[in-house]
């Protein structure tokens, strides 16, 4: 019995990624605090991984969905906390449309060059509701409330959020340097080794220049943007599922109980054979997805809300397999199929979770329904 993944974008990319995420290191919550990049996110950001979706007339790679695919897939495999769907998918995707305002373009040009990292917090409407949910704008462009959840594991320059504006009610983008925050921020350290930071925004103040746009542009830039973040989550899920299943199979096939290897018991290649069939299925349903994705457009949002919420529960599957074929919690903590897993299992959680995506694909097939 073996197995080796086959991956879903092989290239280039994929080779650079994969051999840079197999010698890399974790940072800790004290390094985010202290703004203190991994040598492993430097690399990342001089190899202009930030700037792949970033148009070449904002002086982008102008590269291709599949290209960032390609790292995204690789660099899982290694389960490194680093925030790649963030920074080099959802932030320069929502912010390439807003490219004909100078200070944008500079920024994209910056982020490619590795200058810059662009951390985000989205509200995309009823479909997936987020920590900057409750922001208001008042009057005088005076922030109040908290926004929760900034994915600080790498350090950032600027933080792009969402929010109402209380006087005309209309949705609003803003963005806002890193060092006008952090005074009341407060930070965690997550089971999967990345850092958040809550910021605490009650009566802070926004400058005209800091406001990128307002009204239903701020809505679809924000929900194409998310909607690139379910579809690269997807594909991260993937890429860890493979490595999970390798790791498995081979523990299997190496660890004898009773004389003979695990892998002879016929009860445990029936499960390791459920991992395979789950995880053939979902790569087969996310290959074509991020295919036919454009830089500009995701694709069709119920597609990828379904197989967001497809792979989401076949990564618990994968999980808890890996980890009962491994011989429970207390004999793989420190293995790499338990890294795996929790990384893959928090995966499921962002850019829309199982009940976020159900809920949202019911709500549309209702209103299809009524409709017809």
């Amino acid at each position: 019995m073996s197995f080796s993944a086959t991956p879903l974008f092989p290239g280039d990319l994929h080779d650079t990624s994969l051999r840079l995420a197999a010698v890399a290191k974790t940072n800790s919550a004290a390094s985010a605090q202290s703004n203190i990049p991994s040598d492993a996110w430097r690399q990342m950001l001089t190899l202009g991984w930030q700037g792949v979706l970033v148009p070449e007339a904002a002086g982008g790679v102008d590269g291709q969905p599949t290209d960032l695919a390609e790292i995204i897939e690789a660099a899982a495999r290694h389960a490194i906390a680093v925030p790649l769907i963030d920074r080099c998918a959802v932030a320069p995707v929502l912010l390439s449309p807003l490219a004909d305002q100078p200070v944008v373009r500079d920024l994209l040009e910056a982020l490619t060059l590795g200058e810059a990292s662009v951390a985000t917090v989205l509200d995309a409407r009823e479909r997936m509701p987020s920590n900057a949910s409750g922001l208001r704008l008042s009057a005088g462009n005076v922030l109040r409330g908290t926004l929760k959840g900034v994915d600080l594991t790498e350090p950032a320059s600027h933080v792009a959020f969402n929010v109402i504006d209380e006087a005309t009610l209309e949705p609003t983008l803003l963005l806002l340097p890193i060092e006008q925050l952090q005074a009341h921020a407060r930070y965690f350290e997550g089971m999967d080794g990345r850092v958040t930071a809550d910021f605490s925004l009650e009566g802070q103040a926004v400058q005209a220049s800091q406001i990128l746009a307002r009204g239903s542009a701020v809505l679809d830039a924000v929900e194409g943007a998310q909607k690139f973040g379910s579809l690269f989550t997807c594909v991260q899920t993937v890429g860890a599922a493979g490595a999970m299943i390798e790791q498995t199979i081979e523990y299997l096939n190496t660890r004898m109980q009773f004389g003979v290897h695990l892998s002879t018991f016929q009860a445990l290649r029936h499960r390791a054979v459920e991992m395979y069939v789950a995880y053939e299925n979902a790569a087969g349903m996310v290959r074509p997805l991020v295919t036919q994705a454009t830089r500009e457009d995701p694709g069709e949002a119920g597609a990828i809300s379904l197989s967001k919420l497809c792979v989401g529960d076949a990564s618990r599957t994968w999980s808890e397999s890996a980890i009962q074929l491994h011989g429970g919690m207390g004999m793989t903590c420190e293995t790499l199929a338990a890294r795996l897993a929790v990384h893959t299992l928090m995966g499921s959680l962002q850019y829309g979770d199982q009940a976020q995506c159900l809920d949202w694909l019911t709500a549309r097939s209702m209103a299809d329904a009524v409709a017809a």
